[in-house]
């Protein structure tokens, strides 16, 4: 079988600034197999009534028992798997759409491979699988598109198929998968989908299922089964079918958003989808929904945002059924369980002490098994038994404490990893905004700076939008030449970061990630693009030859000005530390020549398509689209749709790497070339998860144990918002490509259309190794880090606008951010 990802995505104007913050959540491999890991109940001693037999103390002062975790990689045979599942028998099932399902039956310690005769036709015909579940008795159900010009499929087995319905052949091209943001009329539009389903019982007997769905559900796209064999699909809209064993199906039950998840227990079903606020609890029996205030409580409190585009394939709050009237409830805060109408809510695992926390672990499915044991199926073949152990800690007794300003993906997956091989150490993890940006950064800092001086501050930082020359200069960080010299072999990190960061032969701070500037378009401009004053020629003479159409992704003064301050700003201040302000100057006059070139003639549809597409950015992330952040996220997409002339922002990854090198294959792009960025400032690269420590730490030997973790090739393998600075890591990245490779070298294929209608596709090819050189001599190129200074970039922002759109002159501006930024830059 040809294993190549046909992925759908339906862009809006901001889909491809988003899409550049993320990786693949699926692709990574497991880690050592028979890892385990240490996991603390609630309140250090609270465990369900069935534990309490086996709980003990050591002494009056440690509570003892938790779960600890053992580890199976899976990913040979699971490709695309979302669900295990349980059967009657006791065995154990996981399905994937590309291989023969896996069967365990000594609860999950060996898997076997067991094919079937009708899911080896669907894979001999290319079929591309919507939906599949698999009932405790061994039925399947599936939810496959159909392609109504396929032949006659082979239905020997089936006296009640007929022709149309059966199982049919796929034509590969219209293979998709739902992603973020898909909108489900574009959906069926663009790729023509038209799924159909069929019932599989374990004796072979295949039964088509027949729904006229209603209009506003477009189709069928997921499927679900409860513990008694009762079979159940949702659509893209709202309503709920029930499918009888004939395959005729009526509407079972109509909602007020679309379901992504329907749990079981007993006549109890439990809806749960990305826009709902609370659960809901339908009683099957009673036809009657349930309410539960104290479970939808503790789901305000814990996973209000569910905020998950994934067509019920993974899931940030899994619900599964426990023993009789109870469920449990997995996610990023552990597992829990809960009598329904019962008082309280229990912890069973706690999510900071286990994989559920490390955001590389993107669950798809869990369930019980006896002892009061538990088995989940995360992303990309990752399977984890959890076995509880009453002999060791509930908390483990030694700490230490990181912090960063905000949550980081990237910190929390070496967290996990160092509680994995460490388990007798609890890493205390805070985060200075809050998990909702609840205070500003401004009171975030002063009560770090008041823990600090009073001895309490955090063992390791990660310092990203933090004062880090201050921290430095009043010598609050520990020189980190001395372990990072001891990193070798796969934790080696590349050599021209760390230099970019040695200050008179020490060095206080490295990056876990790093993002590099380019630039790329059409040769005979991109050529000239070598400074600002180059960049600025080049798109002048740009609208020389386009009329009305966006030269780049931004149309805001703040927009333009935070693409090119990331090339510029590290030489805004003096070696001293003191404010450049003819730098600044220069900046902001090669800044006006580019916003002008943007602006001049620039069509309303453009300017009101950019408001629209702000408006949404602060409605769904609160933050506008012309942030820093943001607006440098590179955007083939758009680029190829012709709503920009050229592309200029920060490269993430290897794979975006991959995708603009394969731009240059398509048809009329041919002369397309890329630059390193280079503006003020040469051989710029942006530091992603700058690492301190406390140099007043008593917990340095620790802290530094951590930084090892963070920048150690398991870590820096799965990264969030960057390339690896591990060496190994990186030519780790190339070789992933060729997990799922076609023969032509395709390991990728994308495709969607913006909201008028416009389709693009890019076929992503594998770098060959000429291209992987030059990434690696990129990377080994680069000498001047870019780390944001908050406040005097704020000031340059706020005051450039005005000289950008002719409000106030150039030394009215010059004069104001240096008045804006006087105090700071005396501190």
């Amino acid at each position: 079988m040809k294993r190549v990802f046909s992925i759908l995505i339906v862009f809006s104007l901001i889909a491809g600034m988003i899409a550049g913050c993320g990786s693949n959540t699926d692709s990574q491999g497991e880690k050592d197999a028979g890892r385990e890991t240490n996991v603390a109940t609630e309140n250090g001693n609270e465990k369900s009534d069935d534990q309490n037999d086996v709980t003990e103390e050591n002494n009056e002062n440690t509570a003892m028992g938790r779960y600890v975790e053992t580890a199976i990689d899976l990913s040979e045979y699971c490709v695309r798997s979302d669900m295990i599942n349980k059967r009657t028998d006791g065995a154990l099932v996981i399905q994937d759409y590309y291989n023969p399902m896996l069967i365990s039956k000594d609860n999950g310690e060996t898997w076997e491979q067991e094919d079937t005769e009708w899911f080896s036709k669907l894979m001999e015909n290319d079929t591309y699988i919507m939906d599949m579940a698999y009932g405790p008795d061994g039925t399947a159900v599936v939810l496959y598109n159909k392609n109504s010009d396929d032949d006659e499929p082979d239905s020997e087995n089936n006296e009640d198929s007929s022709d149309e319905d059966s199982l049919d052949n796929e034509n590969s091209e219209n293979e998709s998968e739902d992603s973020e943001g898909s909108e489900k009329a574009s959906e069926e539009d663009s790729y023509r989908l038209e799924p159909v389903g069929m019932i599989i019982k374990p004796d072979g007997t295949q039964t088509p299922i027949q729904i006229s769905v209603e209009e506003d559900d477009v189709y069928m796209r997921n499927v679900w089964m409860s513990g008694d064999g009762r079979i159940f699909v949702s659509t893209l809209g709202t309503n709920i079918y029930e499918v009888k064993e004939d395959g005729t199906a009526e509407k079972f039950l109509t909602i007020e958003v679309r379901p992504e998840l329907i749990a079981f227990q007993e006549n109890l079903m439990i809806i749960d989808g990305s826009k709902f606020g609370d659960l809901i609890l339908y009683d099957m029996k009673k036809k009657e929904r349930v309410e539960d205030q104290v479970l939808n409580d503790f789901v305000s409190e814990n996973y209000k945002e569910r905020d998950v585009y994934n067509g019920g394939e993974y899931f940030d709050l899994f619900i599964f059924p426990g023993e009789e009237g109870v469920i449990y409830l997995a996610g990023k805060k552990g597992l829990h369980r809960h009598v329904i109408g019962g008082s309280t809510v229990e912890q069973i695992i706690d999510g900071s002490l286990s994989c559920f926390n490390n955001p590389a672990y993107i669950l798809h499915g869990m369930v019980t098994l006896p002892d009061n044991e538990f088995i989940a199926l995360f992303g990309g073949g990752k399977v984890v038994r959890f076995t509880y152990n009453p002999d060791i800690p509930t908390v483990p007794n030694e700490r230490i404490k990181v912090y960063s300003l905000k949550d980081n993906d990237t910190a929390r997956q070496a967290i996990t990893i160092y509680q994995s091989n460490n388990p007798e150490v609890y890493v205390e993890y805070e985060i200075g905004l809050g998990e909702d940006n609840s205070i500003t950064r401004d009171d975030a800092l002063k009560k770090l700076n008041t823990q600090i001086m009073a001895g309490e501050g955090p063992d390791l930082f990660i310092l990203d939008d933090m004062p880090v020359d201050s921290y430095v200069n009043k010598g609050l960080l520990m020189d980190l030449s001395g372990c990072l010299s001891s990193l070798q072999g796969e934790n080696e990190i590349f050599e021209s970061v760390k230099n970019a960061f040695q200050k008179e032969d020490k060095i206080y701070m490295i990056p876990c990630e790093i993002q590099l500037p380019m630039v790329q378009g059409k040769e005979k401009y991109i050529s000239r693009m070598k400074d600002m004053e180059g960049i600025a020629d080049a798109l002048e003479d740009l609208r020389k030859e386009y009329t009305g159409d966006a030269l780049i992704d931004a149309c805001t003064e703040k927009g333009v000005m935070g693409i090119f301050s990331m090339v510029c700003a590290p030489s805004w201040k003096t070696e001293e530390g003191e404010l450049n302000k003819e730098a600044i100057e220069k900046f902001l006059l090669q800044c006006k020549r580019i916003y002008d070139a943007q602006m001049d003639g620039l069509s309303e549809k453009i300017i009101e398509d950019y408001k629209i597409s702000n408006e949404n950015m602060l409605a769904y992330y609160d933050m506008p689209r012309d942030t820093p952040e943001l607006v440098r996220g590179l955007n083939w997409f758009n680029y190829l749709a012709g709503e920009m002339k050229i592309l200029c922002g920060s490269l993430r990854s290897v794979d975006e790497f991959a995708e603009y090198r394969s731009v240059q294959r398509k048809k009329g792009y041919e002369d397309d070339v890329y630059l390193p960025l280079d503006g003020q400032s040469k051989n710029v690269f942006l530091p992603i998860n700058l690492v301190g420590i406390n140099a007043a730490s008593e917990s340095t030997e620790r802290a530094q144990e951590l930084l090892k973790v963070l920048l150690g090739k398991e870590n820096q393998s799965y990264l969030f918002k960057g390339m690896p600075v591990n060496k190994a890591a990186l030519e780790e990245a190339f070789l992933k490509e060729e997990e799922h490779v076609s023969e032509d070298g395709v390991f990728m294929s994308i495709g969607g259309s913006d909201r008028d209608g416009i389709m693009v596709d890019l076929e992503v090819y594998v770098l060959d190794e000429a291209q992987r050189q030059e990434l690696r001599d990129w990377i080994e190129n680069v000498n001047t880090p870019y780390v944001t200074d908050t406040v005097l970039e704020e000031a340059v922002y706020r005051e450039g606008a005005g000289y950008l759109n002719g409000s106030q002159s150039l030394d009215e501006t010059i004069k104001a951010i240096e008045q804006s930024v006087a105090i700071y830059m005396a501190e």
